[in-house]
């Protein structure tokens, strides 16, 4: 019974936390929109970071789901790293254009919180690594990285793109541009063709 009710102040509370920011937002108002008192809230939960925290990870594990759904129907290899990217970053992205207060949740970017980004990033690093594992067995160069490792700077690479990208079609562009690169293949999974002068 405790976990469905910290489901359910979780969820109000991550609606909560995108409307109003972390710092605007009280217990007494993530109580009143998961519909309990404030002491019955203080026995599930501690404190406000608490709540974020778990909406956080509640969020990451929502997502993470999402992304092995749609890899599980994608055709090839380079479909599911391209949904994979489509929904941990680009997506994220567009949510945060439009509400500036998404961005303190969807990249955790509060100093209490960032244990947990390190441990949302982690994750979706292991569900792209099998993806990862089978694009570098196609490629003609070998390197001698292994896929945990290219799974790594791949998602490094586009936590940084993120903060410099101006529009989701731009940050879509930049992920591929750099999968191109990584793979000397288009997404769509056709080989590029190198020019020789």
């Amino acid at each position: 019974m405790n976990n469905l009710k910290k489901t359910k102040i979780l969820t109000a509370a991550r609606s909560v936390f995108l409307r109003y920011g972390f710092r605007r937002v009280t217990m007494q108002d993530i109580a009143e929109a998961a519909d309990v008192s404030r002491p019955a809230l203080y026995i599930l939960f501690k404190s406000k970071e608490e709540i974020f925290i778990g909406v956080y990870h509640q969020w990451v594990d929502e997502t993470l789901a999402e992304i092995e759904r749609e890899m599980a129907t994608a055709t090839t290899p380079h479909k599911k790293i391209e949904r994979a990217f489509e929904i941990w970053a680009v997506r994220p992205f567009e949510i945060m254009i439009n509400s500036p207060e998404a961005k303190e949740l969807v990249e955790c970017s509060l100093g209490f919180a960032q244990a947990s980004l390190s441990q949302g990033y982690i994750k979706f690093e292991s569900i792209i690594v099998p993806v990862l594992a089978t694009l570098t067995q196609g490629h003609p160069v070998k390197t001698p990285l292994k896929s945990e490792r290219i799974a790594h700077i791949l998602a490094s690479a586009v936590r940084g793109f993120k903060q410099t990208a101006t529009s989701p079609d731009e940050l879509r562009q930049l992920i591929k541009d750099l999968l191109m690169l990584s793979f000397g293949h288009t997404l769509s999974g056709t080989k590029t063709v190198r020019q020789h002068s």
